[in-house]
């Protein structure tokens, strides 16, 4: 039997805004599942969870990050965040496991978005594609412009554009659709860095499309 994990994404229940604060009513009624350690799949330092909902028009999903030192700098779109602190979210829509869109947010808001192609281990990130409908929001309990500071957390909270998940087969996606995702968070500690992944990858390597789980929709 599969380890692989699947996540029920319910139909938003009413309407969303993008402001970091998760207080609208609809994300009560999305589960929340926390991200394991990467390497070996057990309890990570710093915990993480993550959430996801569904409307007509996006894919919301959103973070909720533990953190004692948090920290980037970087606040320009498109840029190489994945070497600061970041989440991460992977969605193959088509399950091919070849194309997939990889979103990346920071605690300052930083974005990068690339769709990624991959085959037997050969990868290449189209940098000037753009989810040109992306909106993104970060909320702060702490300070990250500095290192060593009294921090508590970051929450991420995200609306991706449905219609730029080209190989999705049904845009809006209908009740029984399965993709194949994977969430992500790098954090970036002064007693080292730490990899959590919704699906483990085993190997410090985030791109592994055999690892996605499963992101299945319905009402």
């Amino acid at each position: 039997m599969s380890d692989l994990p699947e996540y029920i994404c319910h139909r938003a229940r009413g309407p969303i805004v993008i402001d970091g604060l998760l207080n609208e009513e609809a994300w009560e009624h999305a589960p929340a599942v926390a991200l394991r350690e990467d390497g070996a799949g057990g309890q990570p330092r710093q915990a993480t969870t993550m959430r996801a909902l569904w409307d007509d028009e996006y894919l919301y999903v959103a973070f909720y990050c533990e953190d004692r030192d948090i920290w980037g700098i970087t606040t320009e779109r498109d840029q190489p965040i994945y070497e600061q602190e970041v989440v991460e979210v992977f969605l193959d829509a088509d399950r091919d496991g070849i194309g997939y869109v990889e979103i990346e947010v920071s605690p300052l808001n930083a974005v990068l978005d690339l769709f990624m192609l991959l085959r037997d281990d050969r990868r290449q990130g189209l940098w000037d594609w753009d989810s040109d409908g992306l909106r993104t929001a970060v909320v702060v309990d702490g300070d990250p412009h500095h290192r060593c500071t009294d921090d508590r957390s970051w929450t991420v909270e995200m609306a991706i554009p449905l219609t730029d998940l080209f190989t999705a087969p049904h845009i809006p996606p209908q009740v029984g659709d399965v993709w194949h995702a994977n969430f992500y968070r790098i954090d970036r500690a002064e007693d080292g860095d730490e990899f959590s992944a919704w699906s483990p990858t085993f190997r410090r390597n985030y791109h592994t499309p055999s690892r996605f789980g499963r992101l299945v929709f319905q009402e």
